[in-house]
């Protein structure tokens, strides 16, 4: 008899107890998991001969999955997905960009960018497009990797494109084409351009670079820049429709007539963050559906909310040639705003941002998953302990969602899967290998970065994993389930 999807991924679950929840006025909260991560099935990555050499493994519970180094040994972005193959940057620093057989982690193509540091890609009508951090956006054929167009922007861009109908949306820093910017102008630009021929369609001042990446749904722009700025943009035209200086400290999530963002929230000298939803069209408040410690934000806080430690963010961007961040990067409001002061940290941070399937909201961060439902208020908790945990931390980045299960990577180097109806972990495993973005879900594949080089794909055994294809889980960075 062929197993269930919850049969195949039970087979190694870290230990897990339910615990009794209550508030402080006694009254007993939903159960929560709590899943000790000393106790994760350890993959022992095997080293591969040389980069680009992929080398397969085996864990103790019979899956199975390859591994590659990417040279330079670089943090790696979130791999896209599309018609077989993955589209995968080199990492913060680098001039190369490959597309890779998905199945064996063979190189198909590859190419040697102008400037350094690729993000994460996005894959629509046969095209892959990615900006790389100095400083250009470039567009490729998925098949062959050829060159269709780039256009030097500006140094530095930190986020990534998106892409919807035949248009291509980023944020890139105004006014080093054209000399300084006039008094008065904004530091950076929202960019709308042919996705085909890099045509400009329209241009919009916006108050900074944006968190990750813009977010598109049904004809607007939705982004958070890092000061905190939440924008609505008409995507056909660029104009306005919305605008507020916000507490928002991720990339939106657009579900419906409303748009969910994850918002800072100063209490006792400590950052929480509320899950605020707002309306859609005018952006007002509605409520919030969550509220959780977050004291990463902090700007004096011992832990780092991009998921690349100090000591090695500052050692990428000298490697760059950033000595600090520059002045182009207007990064002096991100720095109190969400902790980040390096390019490299702008470039891998992705806060704590939502995800939603099946009527629930879903979100990861310190040190747990949350469920909370959007209209039933049915919630759930999953809590992560062990000996190198502590709640403040933001432990895991934003969840990449199948069917049934969300898919979690962790700043070291744990893939877990957590069944969405219960908050119970499916697997849970251990490489060692610390990553700094969410995975790509394909053919009941799991494909992750790590932060020195490694691309890693867990063979799931089952297909529940599919259907996420790149950050965000499409082009437009806003799917659901």
């Amino acid at each position: 008899m062929e197993k269930t999807n919850e049969e195949k991924q039970a087979g190694s679950t870290a230990s897990a107890t339910r615990d009794k929840r209550h508030d402080r006025k006694g009254r007993r909260n939903d159960d929560a998991t709590k899943v000790n991560l000393d106790e994760s099935v350890r993959i022992s990555l095997p080293r591969p001969d040389s980069p680009l050499k992929p080398a397969r493994f085996e864990t103790d519970d019979g899956r199975g999955g390859w591994v590659t180094s990417l040279p330079g040994s670089k943090p790696i972005a979130t791999p896209a997905y599309d018609n077989g193959m993955l589209f995968v940057g080199g990492g913060y620093g680098s001039y190369e960009f490959y597309g890779l057989d998905a199945g064996t982690g063979e190189v198909v193509w590859r190419t040697v960018t102008a400037d350094d540091g690729p993000t994460a890609a996005v894959v629509e009508d046969g095209l892959v497009a990615f900006n790389t951090e100095s400083c250009s956006v470039i567009v490729c054929r998925a098949d062959t990797g050829s060159l269709v167009w780039q256009e030097w922007l500006g140094d530095p861009l930190m986020s990534q494109p998106a892409v919807d109908k035949g248009k291509l949306f980023l944020a890139y820093p105004a006014g080093q084409r054209r000399g300084k910017p006039p008094v008065g102008q904004k530091s950076h630009r929202m960019l709308c351009a042919d996705l085909f021929t890099g045509r400009h369609v329209w241009e919009q001042e916006i108050t900074g670079d944006i968190i990750t990446a813009p977010v598109i749904n049904d004809d607007q722009v939705f982004f958070t820049c890092f000061d905190g700025t939440a924008f609505c943009l008409d995507a056909e035209n660029g104009g306005v429709q919305w605008r507020e200086r916000t507490e928002s400290t991720s990339a939106p999530l657009v579900v419906d007539d409303e748009v969910v963002m994850t918002e800072k929230i100063k209490r006792w000298r400590r950052s929480k963050e509320s899950m605020l939803r707002r309306g859609r069209y005018r952006g007002e408040h509605r409520e919030s559906i969550l509220c959780k410690e977050a004291a990463f934000l902090d700007y004096d806080s011992d832990f780092d909310a991009s998921g690349l430690s100090e000591d090695y963010s500052t050692a990428l961007d000298s490697s760059v040639g950033f000595a600090e961040a520059p002045q182009a990067a207007n990064l002096y409001a991100a720095r109190n705003h969400v902790g980040v002061s390096r390019v490299a940290e702008a470039w891998a941070y992705q806060g704590s941002r939502a995800s939603y399937g099946k009527g629930k909201y879903f979100q990861a961060g310190s040190g747990s998953v949350d469920c909370v439902g959007g209209d039933s208020g049915e919630s759930w908790k999953t809590e992560f302990t062990g000996k190198d945990v502590d709640l403040d931390d933001q432990i895991f980045l934003p969840a990449s969602m199948g069917r049934d299960y969300l898919y979690l990577c962790s700043r070291r180097g744990h893939l877990v899967s957590v069944n969405q109806d219960n908050g119970s972990t499916g697997f849970c495993y251990s490489t060692g290998h610390g990553m700094s973005f969410q995975p790509c879900l394909a053919a009941g594949s799991v494909y992750a970065g790590t932060n020195h080089g490694g691309l890693v794909c867990l063979e799931t055994g089952g297909d529940d994993a599919s259907g996420w294809h790149m950050w965000g889980g499409n082009a437009q960075h806003n799917k659901t389930v």
